[in-house]
């Protein structure tokens, strides 16, 4: 802690004591280093009071790195993270950075729009060239803070500057239950455990696809939960990946037909949908469902069974990814898959059997 005081204070008394930062913006900054949920959306500037380093942090944070040796100091707390970010920006310092004459540090693509003014933002000194500043790159590589969803399990540790990348692609983000009433939130795994144990909703963990990735799914009126391997790019050039996907297929029985949707759960369908520029793009999924059954009557002159009625029916449709923060999508606002209950056998009374196949772009 010592020493990283020592050495924003070394770098404040460089730069006249910070002339021309502004107080409003450092009187708005709280003590730590945040380790709670941003809550998705652009990043906010808004810290909560810190948390302590780990016992096995990746680099240790020293005066003098190349002399000390390899370990990490235990309850670090940064109390101004303003020097973590770029005072152009706002957003968390990585490498290249670059300093100004007097020392005040920006980031890379702020350093380019400030060579076109020739002084600097907050000095106001001229500055005919920013130079690299290799020890504040080394710093801000070195300083660790917990993943937004340790809460939910994720151990990580990401650099402060990547936090928010991480964020985006952590498995441990959470989802929401779709149950009336119900408040639980947790990762993907948790909300299996909790489907299961808590509502006793169908779950189908262990279904292998065919060889055409095509799953044989019986389905239960109300929630039906599927954890699908599916696979992405050309299947015949061997140039596959898999995507482990978690859908909920619902089917609600009306006097006329069975009526069926499908949605995937996505801990990250929300950061895609409010997403800028710097975000993944959010997988597109397709869903193929067919259902078929053959009626058959008795020929008593051979003692054999004849197809008298044969029905067969597929859709293919887009899947809506859902954190289902919102709760479930409106029916409207989905596809729905409608099998006539005329057409439905004795065998599926209690249940449908229908084939599913995912298709992710």
């Amino acid at each position: 802690m010592a020493a990283l005081q020592q050495d924003h204070g070394a770098k404040q008394a460089a730069a006249g004591g910070g002339a021309g930062e502004p107080k409003g913006k450092r009187a708005a900054r709280s003590a730590g280093v945040d380790a709670g949920e941003d809550g998705g959306g652009s990043r906010s500037k808004k810290k909560g009071r810190g948390s302590s380093a780990p016992a096995a942090a990746p680099a240790p944070v020293s005066a003098h790195p190349e002399s000390a040796a390899s370990s990490s100091l235990e309850d670090v707390t940064v109390e101004d993270t303003d020097f973590l970010d770029c005072g152009v920006c706002f957003l968390p310092l990585k490498r290249p950075i670059f300093q100004c004459d007097v020392g005040h540090v920006v980031c890379s693509p702020c350093c380019e729009k400030l060579k076109a003014m020739g002084k600097c933002h907050l000095c106001g000194v001229a500055s005919s060239t920013y130079r690299r500043c290799h020890a504040m790159e080394q710093l801000v590589g070195s300083i660790r803070v917990p993943c937004p969803h340790a809460v939910h399990g994720c151990a990580a540790r990401p650099a402060y500057h990547d936090r928010e990348n991480h964020r985006l692609v952590c498995v441990h983000a959470p989802c929401h239950c779709p149950g009336e009433a119900c408040s639980f939130v947790g990762s993907t795994d948790a909300l299996l455990d909790h489907f299961i144990e808590v509502h006793n909703w169908p779950c189908l963990t262990n279904v292998t696809a065919n060889d055409r990735d095509e799953y044989a799914v019986l389905l239960q009126d109300g929630f039906n939960f599927l954890l699908a391997n599916c696979h992405t790019g050309n299947k015949k050039q061997g140039a596959t990946t898999s995507i482990q996907c978690l859908l909920l297929v619902t089917v609600v029985r009306q006097p006329y037909a069975h009526i069926i949707s499908a949605h995937c759960i996505d801990p990250h369908a929300h950061a895609a949908a409010t997403s800028d520029s710097q975000r993944p793009p959010s997988k597109e999924m397709q869903c193929l469902l067919w259902y078929e059954e053959s009626l058959h009557a008795s020929n008593l002159r051979r003692s054999s069974q004849l197809i008298s009625h044969a029905h067969f029916q597929t859709s293919k449709f887009r899947i809506a990814c859902t954190n289902l923060s919102n709760g479930l999508p409106r029916p409207d606002d989905c596809f729905q898959f409608v099998v006539p209950n005329s057409v439905i056998g004795e065998h599926d009374k209690d249940g449908i059997k229908l084939t599913v196949r995912i298709i992710i772009k």
